[in-house]
């Protein structure tokens, strides 16, 4: 029982990587081909993180069928716990602005949570 839990959790969380390493893909070429501005960008990339837990959070909640909310929560902290995880191993420091990671963090959390929901 708690192993197809757990398995359902990793699957979401590739799901999401998945649909957010291609719009991020997308957004790069945006940004290169159309010379986008940064404003632009941002959006984009906060845009792409809710939608990427949105999913994951609809793909928990459609497997679990139980507490789905919960469950879409837990998928949105590990997505951001993961993201933040790698932002520190990269720059070596955490983020000089801890408003925009906290709002990261709620944003994530959130649109997991919803999509739960709605799955």
């Amino acid at each position: 029982m708690v192993k197809n839990y757990i398995l359902s959790v990793i699957k979401a969380l590739v799901i999401s990587y998945i649909l957010s390493a291609s719009a991020l893909f997308v957004l790069a070429a945006l940004l290169y081909y159309l010379d986008i501005k940064s404003e632009q960008i941002r959006i984009g990339m906060l845009i792409t993180y809710a939608a990427a837990c949105f999913a994951g959070g609809f793909y928990i909640g459609r497997k679990v069928k139980k507490r789905e909310f919960l469950w879409g929560l837990i998928v949105g902290m590990l997505y951001y716990s993961i993201h933040m995880g790698a932002v520190v191993a990269i720059e070596g420091s955490l983020p000089d602005q801890i408003v925009p990671a906290t709002a990261l963090a709620l944003l994530c959390m959130g649109s997991g949570m919803f999509g739960g929901m709605v799955g």
